[in-house]
């Protein structure tokens, strides 16, 4: 990450909790979650700071990756021992229930239905028009983009391939439970959880989802649309639910295909435009039967009165 993408995150990051703290605060309404938040932006930025002050320190410390592998696993272990910190300063400093941050179990099963369905619609959107591209460009044209997409690597393929690299495939475990589990879970928690709610208080949904979803695409350093599209998703989901787990299961399904795509790409020739469209067309074929399985089993537990009436954390 470049030092001056981590200076402008920062600068965002503090600009909003100013703009915010002093901005006069507008009801949102007895019946939200948020109603029920007593904690202010700057528990949010505050964390936000610290998550990103780790990324920091492990690429601009005299170590390197290559000179000190055991570094990656420091990383690893610094962002789930803010996680932990973070939520002990919640129940001890802010005194309240985790189920005020979204943390509540309580009708687990519809919202997570909810998110699941929200995420199989997504994913097959995503692939639909991956398809359709592939199969209405000439060869040439399709042959150059898959081999622009090729070029670009994520966090979760660059940390599984130094893993392989390092100590070899049996090693790869570790990077995918952080990267699928444990790396959603602190994200929501910070951006959605503890941001989020401040920020949506004080302005209407789309703004606080906007303005959370921006923060969480500099955070990454990548600057590319998908972070903020998938951003306002998790803030939709957050919103329309209550609840962060379903933005979790969402945001560790989104890492999970880069955790696949990795795998996927040491089996097959992901330049070959024709392999490359009948790989796609079979998953978007598995997503839309998925998606309307998921549909109708959704809209069977609501007729039958399986649905969320008010927010998980409300007292």
């Amino acid at each position: 990450m470049d030092i001056w993408k981590t200076i402008v995150f920062l600068s965002v990051l503090w600009s909003v909790g100013a703009v915010v703290s002093i901005k006069k605060e507008s009801d949102p309404g007895a019946g939200t979650l948020f109603y029920h938040q007593k904690w202010n932006v700057w528990t949010g930025v505050l964390a936000a700071t610290c998550l990103e002050l780790i990324t920091v320190f492990v690429l601009w410390s005299p170590w390197s990756f290559r000179d000190e592998p055991l570094i990656v696993i420091f990383y690893m272990f610094a962002e789930v021992t803010l996680f932990v910190v973070t939520l002990l300063f919640y129940r001890v400093a802010i005194n309240q229930p985790y189920a005020v941050l979204g943390l509540s179990t309580e009708r687990l099963g519809i919202r997570l239905l909810f998110g699941l369905r929200v995420a199989v619609g997504c994913f097959l959107a995503g692939y639909g028009i991956f398809y359709f591209l592939l199969e209405f460009q000439t060869l040439q044209t399709s042959h150059e983009w898959l081999l622009r997409l090729s070029r670009q690597t994520g966090m979760v393929f660059v940390v599984l391939n130094f893993f392989e690299k390092i100590w070899g495939t049996g090693s790869l475990w570790m990077p995918v439970l952080f990267m699928v589990i444990f790396k959603p879970l602190i994200e929501e928690v910070i951006f959605r959880g503890l941001l989020y709610g401040p920020i949506r208080k004080k302005t209407d949904p789309v703004i606080a989802a906007l303005a959370t979803s921006f923060l969480f695409m500099l955070a990454d350093g990548s600057y590319k649309g998908h972070h903020l599209i998938s951003g306002m998703l998790l803030a939709y989901l957050y919103e329309r639910t209550g609840s962060l787990l379903p933005g979790i299961l969402f945001h560790g399904l989104i890492n999970l295909g880069g955790v696949l795509y990795f795998f996927d790409r040491r089996k097959i020739n992901t330049l070959d435009v024709f392999t490359r469209k009948e790989e796609v067309g079979a998953i978007a074929l598995v997503l839309l039967v998925s998606f309307l399985c998921i549909e109708l089993v959704y809209r069977v537990m609501v007729r039958r009165g399986y649905h969320w009436k008010r927010p998980a954390s409300a007292p």
